[in-house]
């Protein structure tokens, strides 16, 4: 459990979970922090290409994003100039877990998911690839902030399957957008105005894939505590099996 404590206007843990299926744990997350509250980075990635070269992926990705966004960032909410950083950020993570999958044939088809949450006094950015997700809830109602970049998702959208159907299609897992990949990507960059007591959740497939939206938007709006959370989450998961490494970032605002 990894809570952050330098914050006054948000309560922030994480918490990643190998598990009980897999060998190794392929999900990573990171955080970036700057003088004062704002702005307050989250990000988390879920590596795929078996296990080491996507834990290797994911790694890549965190890293090279805390690295930029701390340099890059403006301390002061320009809506146009974050949402053009993010964009690029994404961009060059892709360029860099792609040419690390070039490096050795072991890394061959290495990949792995993308999403980030910017914090500001009155906004929050998200940046997305993949199917990891951002939770928002707000006044107790629960709203998933992403969209999957999945081949099931794309069949919702057309209609030949059903929501319920996703959780044992055998292509849940096939993503439509992944970092690693040789051309240009076109990540979901969002803008939105941040509000007093929002609960925001990022996660990977390995939680939303096993526990449904109304046990997490329960269990968002019952605890006061992050780490409570993260723990009852990944319990809730495993509990259903546990068949994917599990991570949670809970961000609760003032």
């Amino acid at each position: 459990m990894e809570e952050l404590n330098v914050l006054k206007k948000f309560k922030v843990a994480a918490l990643s979970d190998i598990g009980l299926i897999r060998e190794g744990n392929e999900d990573n997350y990171g955080f970036v922090t700057f003088e004062g509250d704002y702005p307050f980075v989250c990000i988390i990635a879920d590596g795929m290409g078996g296990h080491l070269n996507g834990e290797l992926a994911s790694k890549i990705a965190v890293e090279y994003c805390q690295a930029r966004l701390r340099k890059d960032l403006p301390l002061e909410n320009e809506p146009q100039q974050i949402k053009n950083i993010l964009n690029d950020v994404i961009q060059k993570a892709n360029i860099k877990v792609y040419l690390a999958s070039l490096e050795t044939p072991k890394n061959k088809g290495m990949g792995t998911t993308l999403t980030i949450a910017i914090f500001y006094h009155s906004s929050v950015y998200i940046g997305h690839i993949g199917d990891s997700r951002c939770y928002l809830l707000r006044d107790r109602y629960l709203d998933c902030l992403t969209i999957d970049h999945t081949v099931v998702h794309e069949m919702i959208e057309a209609g030949t399957i059903t929501e319920a159907e996703t959780y044992t299609h055998p292509q849940r897992h096939v993503l439509t957008q992944a970092l690693g990949s040789s051309g240009y990507l076109k990540p979901d960059i969002i803008h939105m105005d941040l509000q007093k007591q929002d609960r925001y959740l990022l996660c990977s497939d390995g939680l939303h894939g096993y526990v449904g939206e109304n046990e997490i938007e329960n269990t968002l709006a019952q605890y006061n505590e992050p780490d409570n959370i993260c723990e009852i989450l990944i319990d809730k998961a495993n509990k259903e099996g546990g068949k994917d490494n599990i991570t949670t970032i809970v961000v609760l605002h003032e």
